[in-house]
């Protein structure tokens, strides 16, 4: 009735500011006017409340709708959980796709030898399945692209007129981390048998490439229960790695540990290793250099020459020196520092005990701004390496340092850009050159170029 009475004083308004001419109006016809007026307002505001009324009804069926949705949806996710095999839902299956071109400018090569750029492609793919009998017993294995004869680099070159590639066994590893069972607490402890990734904190390849699978064991102890202090975990790594059977002889082995703290300053994160790396008979992976021309070498080798019908044979006995490395290790990681991206400092040292001459030590130290995630992200990233001939076995070495191994120093510079959620492209160029260099040998400034598309899943 309110809304009534005002819509009619409104009227009446409207009606005695009209024109002169209405004022001549009888008192009966403006009245009829203003029922009129009156009329048509009453009118609108039916029609405004049938449409705020239907509009409501059609939200509601929305809403209907919509929830009757989200309910499907859930009981059709419940229903293809149930109907998956119990090993199906413990299977995790992971992999990654590379494309690379790579190119080599200015090479290293004999005086009076001339050397042209070289440039390739190459690919890597591996493919790998891990499986959760449980809490505490887990299997994995991956297959990947690659010269099975090569311990380093998983990439197939593109060449030899569209032959197939390699396809081989990566990892195969078992891993046993015992709990509940046994009364301990959960992650205290893991043991590793087979064919496995490397397990030791790393800032860069200096010591090892990343694409190294050693095998034999290794176990992992992470000593603290809780955060103390400064300290949120210490872990202690246990190696036992296996790099020759001899069937009526002494094995190939490399012994070793690392002590690995991760610590907290304010809101800086800081890593570190510090390693003993000591190889059992190690002139046997010198020997297999003699058949094995995947094998990089750049240590000192002992060689032997013997005579038969007036031609002379050599062949390599060893090593000059023997390996037991010292490795220190250490990573500093700040938050939020340009553009809200972390700037990541390290370094690396390394030092070989039994080397047989003075080019015993090897050094890296680096800083990368960003880091890629999701999409859009982005990072860059520089770092210089030298590493003496006898500082470390070359044969494990990063592979794409120079011409691989040791007895090599110079900067490294990259870039990395997620253009998408499983796509990464990434440009790094290396410099390097000798730092001994071999008699009769040119020593120009080598530049290893790569320009990478990777896909990880």
């Amino acid at each position: 009735m309110r809304t009534t009475w005002w819509t009619f004083a409104i009227a009446l308004g409207a009606v005695l500011a009209a024109s002169p001419a209405r004022g001549a109006m009888t008192a009966e016809q403006r009245i009829r006017m203003l029922e009129e007026e009156l009329r048509k307002t009453q009118q609108e505001l039916q029609e405004l409340k049938a449409m705020v009324k239907q509009q409501q009804a059609v939200g509601q069926a929305t809403q209907k709708q919509v929830e009757e949705t989200r309910a499907s949806v859930a009981e059709a996710t419940q229903k293809a959980k149930a109907s998956l095999p119990d090993w199906l839902a413990r299977t995790t299956l992971f992999g990654d796709v590379r494309f690379r071109h790579e190119g080599f400018y200015h090479q290293p090569a004999a005086r009076g030898a001339k050397v042209t750029a070289r440039n390739r492609e190459r690919i890597r793919a591996r493919l790998g399945l891990r499986f959760a009998y449980s809490d505490e017993i887990a299997a994995t294995f991956r297959l990947a692209s690659g010269n099975p004869d090569d311990p380093i680099s998983p990439n197939e070159t593109l060449t030899g007129d569209f032959t197939r590639k390699h396809v081989n066994l990566d990892w195969a590893y078992l891993t046993f981390t015992p709990g509940k069972s046994f009364g301990l607490r959960p992650g205290v402890a893991s043991i590793n048998l087979g064919k496995f990734p490397n397990p030791v904190f790393r800032v860069g390849e200096m010591v090892w490439d990343d694409d190294l699978s050693p095998e034999g064991a290794f176990e992992t102890f992470a000593l603290l229960g809780n955060p103390i202090g400064a300290f949120d975990q210490v872990r202690l790594h246990a190696l036992q790695w296996t790099f020759n059977e001899v069937s009526n002889g002494e094995d190939g082995w490399m012994f070793g540990g690392q002590v690995n703290p991760a610590m907290h300053f304010g809101n800086v994160l800081v890593e570190a290793g510090v390693g003993q790396y000591w190889y059992l008979n190690p002139d046997q992976i010198a020997m297999q250099l003699n058949t094995n021309t995947a094998l990089a070498n750049t240590n000192q080798l002992v060689t032997t020459s013997t005579t038969s019908g007036g031609k002379t044979t050599t062949r390599i006995t060893g090593y000059a020196s023997g390996f037991n490395e010292s490795n220190a290790t250490v990573a500093a990681t700040i938050p939020s520092v340009v553009l809200g991206q972390p700037l990541r400092l390290f370094a690396d040292y390394v030092y070989n005990w039994d080397a047989f001459d003075d080019d015993a030590s090897g050094w890296q130290a680096g800083a990368r701004l960003g880091q890629t995630k999701v999409k859009n992200d982005w990072s860059v990233y520089g770092f210089y390496e030298q590493i003496a001939r006898e500082a470390a076995l070359s044969a494990f070495t990063y592979s794409d340092f120079g011409l691989g191994g040791t007895n090599q120093e110079g900067p490294v510079v990259g870039v990395d850009y997620q253009l998408l959620n499983p796509l990464t492209l990434s440009v790094r160029s290396h410099f390097t050159n000798f730092i001994d260099r071999p008699v009769n040998t040119r020593n120009p400034t080598l530049t290893r170029l790569q320009l990478d598309a990777a896909v990880k899943f």
